[in-house]
């Protein structure tokens, strides 16, 4: 009998309504035990009393039959009023009646061992929970649909009939089949290797989607960065003084624009010092703008065209602009007033220097590291199979292709060890 585990599944705190659910084999005659009248029917919520050691409450209750639930099995929940002390002694009363604690990630784990998901399914999951913009939400929407994992079989399937056509050369080579040839092999994986590429490709914009655009605000000292970095928040966030060196050290901050984030990064003046503590504010502006996705480098001269030693994208911002007498015009360049609060078209610019755009258009992006990782692990065998074509046996040829099957199975859970899928689900909340 697989043991049945119990878990709040709603948010801890106070509520007005939470959630506790209990998934296997005898959690319908756990639940039956001190929730009355228990429902007649699966799917259907019924009201009634839950006894509690402490209490009667009143709540309602709901149950689905195996293998028609999220996890596949027998499984119960509770609808209660929120707040720790009610749910608790629901918990409770379930431990005591033969349920068990469930770990972090176990009901959406035993979904996975009952064929009710797979990897790509769950990863979106934690997508969706953790998304704090529109483009992050649809991202995991996206796994969650299967959209990846659909992907993923039918480019295995490519590579199953590959390997099948190779082992028949081998195994049976007096018999009289059509055997592939190296042009026919090599065709077939430049095929593969392109869709993989079209993957791979949407990675940039993936990472978008899920956590948004690092931006790092650099620039002399008492340009306004920080009257920048409020301004583009709409919230007096950084402290702001005529005196040169206020800002000592990094400041980070985030804003949703459209549907996606921006996370903006205020550092310290850029100059030279024999200040200890500026020296280092100074070093991790540096790093700050190494690290970023793009750059904005202040500057309140109109005249001033230099750019700042960086390899990342930057965009010059002549701000102070209602001090000028003649705003200068430059095409790499945005003229602005920070005290005016008159910034979203620095917002505006770094949306469309990242094409953030086509985020909304697309059906479907690569936003996990893992994903990214196996796909690009794939492809490299790809490449060395079609590589060996011209020199190493077929028998080479196709351990690699059967090395490169594997590798897209661990996206999907279909060929992953099971330490990678403990990990994965080590990261959903107790009651997911």
């Amino acid at each position: 009998m697989n043991k049945t585990i119990v878990a709040l599944s709603t948010a801890r705190g106070r509520s007005a309504i939470a959630v506790v659910r209990m998934s296997g084999d005898d959690a319908i005659n756990i639940a039956k035990k001190f929730f009355e009248p228990f429902p007649k029917q699966a799917n259907y919520l019924r009201v009634g009393t839950l006894h509690t050691e402490q209490f009667d409450e009143h709540a309602m209750c709901v149950y689905f039959a195996a293998p028609h639930s999220y996890t596949g099995e027998n499984t119960v929940e509770f609808h209660c009023h929120g707040g720790t002390a009610v749910c608790q002694a629901v918990i409770e009363q379930c431990i005591a009646n033969g349920a068990a604690p469930a770990q972090n990630g176990e009901f959406s784990k035993r979904a996975f061992i009952n064929g009710k998901q797979n990897l790509t399914n769950a990863e979106g999951i934690i997508e969706m929970i953790d998304a704090e913009t529109a483009s992050a939400v649809k991202a995991g929407a996206n796994l969650l649909e299967n959209k990846l994992g659909k992907k993923i079989v039918e480019l295995q399937n490519v590579l199953l009939d590959m390997i099948s056509a190779c082992e028949a050369a081998l195994d049976y080579p007096e018999e009289d089949l059509e055997l592939p040839t190296v042009n026919t092999v090599q065709n077939g994986l430049g095929e593969l290797v392109n869709k993989l590429n079209e993957l791979i490709s949407t990675a940039t914009l993936g990472k978008i989607a899920k956590y948004g655009i690092n931006v790092a605000i650099v620039g002399a000292p008492n340009v306004g960065k920080s009257s920048l970095l409020n301004a583009l928040l709409g919230t007096d966030r950084a402290i702001v003084s005529d005196i040169k060196g206020t800002t000592r050290d990094t400041l980070t901050e985030s804003v949703n624009y459209k549907d996606i984030r921006f996370n903006f990064v205020d550092t310290a003046g850029i100059r030279e010092t024999q200040d200890v503590i500026e020296l280092e504010g100074v070093r991790r502006a540096q790093k700050a703008s190494d690290e970023a996705d793009a750059v904005l480098y202040v500057v309140d001269n109109p005249s001033d065209r230099s750019v700042f030693p960086t390899t990342r994208p930057q965009i010059r911002i002549y701000n102070k602009s209602d001090l000028f007498d003649n705003p200068p015009c430059c095409a790499d360049s945005i003229t602005v007033s920070a005290k005016s609060g008159d910034v979203e078209v620095i917002k505006s610019a770094l949306y469309e220097m990242f094409s953030a755009g086509e985020i909304e258009n697309s059906d479907l992006l690569i936003t996990n590291e893992r994903h990214l990782s196996c796909l690009k692990t794939a492809r490299e065998q790809l490449l060395t199979a079609s590589q060996d074509c011209d020199t190493a046996t077929l028998d080479i040829v196709t351990n690699s292709l059967k090395t490169a099957w594997d590798t897209l199975g661990q996206i999907t859970g279909s060929t992953t060890q099971e330490d990678i899928i403990d990990r994965i689900y080590s990261k959903f909340c107790l009651g997911k």
